[in-house]
């Protein structure tokens, strides 16, 4: 089992690094380990969302697109915005057919941001993901 970084968006606002395999969408608790290799199954209703990232420091010099037209999403792509309750949106693609009630995850489409993969628990969402015009 390959363990990728992650970095874990808790409800309360903490935020926590560790690694994690790549896990189903809808899986609960999120399987990780600690930065010490302690194992540990976080509930998805403590999370935000958890960010599979290139690293832990990422680049606080980048500036991430804050529109759908700046992402540039190439055709056929099911780009979508989710609105987090603490006000973030954040723009991703959505796999078609995911099942958007339980977590999920969006695949980031820009090569520079340190995101690679987001899983979203969608009862930190202030609505189901959209598609960006309605944003």
């Amino acid at each position: 089992m390959e363990l990728k970084k992650i970095i874990l968006h808790y409800l309360d606002g903490r935020i926590e690094r560790a690694y994690a395999p790549l896990f189903e969408e809808g899986c609960d608790p999120v399987p990780t380990v600690d930065l010490q290799g302690s194992p540990e199954m976080v509930p998805l209703k403590r999370l935000k969302a958890a960010f599979f990232v290139r690293s832990f420091t990422g680049n606080p010099a980048y500036d991430r697109p804050s529109s759908p037209e700046e992402w540039e999403a190439g055709n056929g792509r099911n780009l979508v915005g989710v609105l987090f309750h603490d006000g973030e949106t954040i723009f991703g693609e959505l796999r078609p057919g995911a099942d958007v009630a339980r977590g999920f995850y969006l695949t980031v489409p820009d090569e520079q941001d340190n995101n690679l993969l987001i899983y979203v628990n969608p009862a930190s969402l202030l609505a189901p993901p959209r598609e960006p015009e309605a944003c």
